[in-house]
């Protein structure tokens, strides 16, 4: 009798039931896993990477992502403190998503810029992702004429 005296004052913890409490509505993709037609770009905020996602009329491949992430924020996305730490270079970006792991090829350099690295690592995986190609577990790898760079995680 001691004993079930014993177990109930222990499981009584104290912890009373709640109500539940809504939290609004469910969160919507903007990163990996996005539609097929969302463009989603990872720009700077307050020095901090941050997914912008466009509508595009049609399905996203990870060339025209990374492509269109050179050339920028669009004017409306500078307002709202969009920035980028790359520039429009000479020459199309390529990306071999048959290669383990897939391998971004960028004609000019951006060695300096590690948050540049980041934006063309996590806009990749993004585009890959809503076009419904694999992502590499190990990232991808950035090739430039002067560095091979990676793999690299996006840790967004």
């Amino acid at each position: 009798m001691t004993t079930l005296a014993v177990l109930l004052l222990v499981s009584a913890c104290g912890i009373q039931p709640t109500v539940v409490v809504p939290a609004g509505p469910a969160p919507t993709a903007v990163g990996p896993g996005a539609r097929a037609n969302q463009l989603t770009l990872y720009f700077l905020v307050d020095g901090q990477l941050a997914p912008v996602v466009r509508s595009w009329g049609s399905p996203v491949s990870p060339e025209l992502a990374v492509n269109e992430l050179f050339r920028g924020p669009t004017p409306a996305e500078q307002e709202s403190g969009y920035y980028s730490l790359l520039f429009p270079g000479d020459g199309q970006v390529t990306i071999d998503t048959t290669s383990v792991p897939p391998t971004v090829t960028i004609p000019f350099s951006i060695k300096p810029l590690y948050l540049g690295v980041d934006q063309v690592v996590c806009t990749t995986v993004a585009a890959m992702s809503a076009a419904g190609l694999p992502v590499d577990l190990r990232g991808v790898s950035v090739a430039t004429p002067d560095s091979r760079l990676g793999p690299a995680l996006c840790t967004f």
